[in-house]
């Protein structure tokens, strides 16, 4: 049971498997065919205090039916600090605040739908003072006026098609990208829409404005030059790698109130249940057995930690402690249900004696 339990987790145990990112070749644009991670090399420098920015990003998904990181923006001191998720068929855009105690607390913005599989969105997100605003294809989709989002958001490094400490990967193309330091009008969401989707967008429009942009029309090499005036070259690796991969993460940064972590965290109590069966109905055999089920719990922990550890070095995996919770959870009740079950065939006994 327990070399099924590592295989299962670890398999295949592969630090350096390879980077899925191609060129398209009858147009700009680079796909991500699953396990796929773009990046750039340098982090920005010191806040600007700038309270407004737009993001344009013209993509395709490849899929309707998961949850994955389109892009994420990492700053050692807030993993999370600003990311841009496909959910199914809607979007994501969420950023990180910290509260008085220095913890950060997440806040997001949901736009319901607008995504279609194997079909170009052009979305365009404007924020500032008064709030944030989604457009896809140069309509307005969604306005959210409690939240907004800072160019110091999007300052730290940029990585596209993954997360940037777990493996979260996002499969479709990606054709334009661009960040600017203010807020576009409804005017400018609209020119740009249509000067990207016309083959227009090369000449840098708003060269005060413009910080990054990136036309994706390279169609080889490693390298994604910036336009913008921030030059901030993206990078493509050979192997496909999660450039700050999380370790041992606390439970409430993994928690998300969403039925894939529900039905996550019940995979993990199911599949170590039958370990602390078997183990319990091992050990009750023993002089020892008023502990099995301590020693149950024990064994399902340290083998559920040291998985955790391991799979901090695998790209593919995710390593947090909300696994260690809910196996060692798993264990317990495996545990607990063998010795019910001898409790209860003791207390037959008892019976069947005295009426005897």
């Amino acid at each position: 049971m327990t070399l099924g339990i590592l295989v299962c987790t670890l398999w295949p145990f592969n630090p350096f498997p390879p980077n899925r990112v191609s060129w398209l070749e009858q147009t700009n644009g680079i796909r991500f065919s699953g396990r796929g991670v773009v990046l750039s090399k340098a982090h920005s420098g010191p806040p600007s205090g700038d309270t407004s920015c737009s993001l344009e990003l013209w993509i395709k998904p490849a899929q309707t039916d998961s949850v994955s990181t389109i892009l994420d923006i990492y700053e050692p001191d807030d993993p999370w600090r600003f990311l841009v998720r496909q959910y199914h068929v809607g979007l994501i855009v969420s950023r990180d605040v910290p509260n008085p105690r220095g913890r950060p607390v997440r806040f997001k913005m949901d736009v319901d739908d607008g995504f279609q599989s194997g079909q170009l969105s052009f979305i365009t997100i404007v924020s500032g003072q008064n709030g944030t605003s989604v457009y896809f294809d140069g309509k307005l989709r969604k306005f959210a006026p409690h939240f907004q989002i800072s160019f110091d958001d999007l300052s730290g490094q940029l990585v596209l098609g993954s997360s940037t400490v777990q493996s979260n990967a996002w499969s479709g193309e990606i054709h334009g990208l661009a960040f600017y330091s203010g807020e576009l009008t409804p005017e400018e969401v609209a020119e740009d829409y249509r000067d990207w989707t016309m083959g227009e967008a090369v000449n840098v429009a708003r060269p005060n404005l413009t910080i990054a942009k990136y036309l994706f029309r390279e169609r080889a090499g490693n390298i994604v030059h910036d336009q913008g005036i921030g030059q901030k070259d993206l990078f493509i690796p050979k192997t496909y790698q999660v450039p700050h991969h999380s370790f041992l993460t606390p439970p409430w940064r993994e928690f998300d109130l969403s039925w894939e972590y529900f039905w996550d965290v019940l995979r993990n109590i199911l599949g170590f249940m039958p370990l602390g069966f078997l183990l319990c109905a091992l050990l009750s055999r023993s002089p020892q057995s008023h502990h099995a089920i301590l020693y149950s719990m024990l064994f399902g922990g340290a083998l559920s930690l040291s998985i955790e550890i391991l799979q901090a070095y695998i790209p593919q995996r995710g390593s947090g402690m909300s696994d260690v919770i809910s196996n060692t959870l798993g264990t317990a009740l495996g545990a607990l249900l063998v010795r019910s079950m001898v409790q209860w065939k003791i207390s037959l006994r008892i019976r069947r004696s005295r009426v005897t």
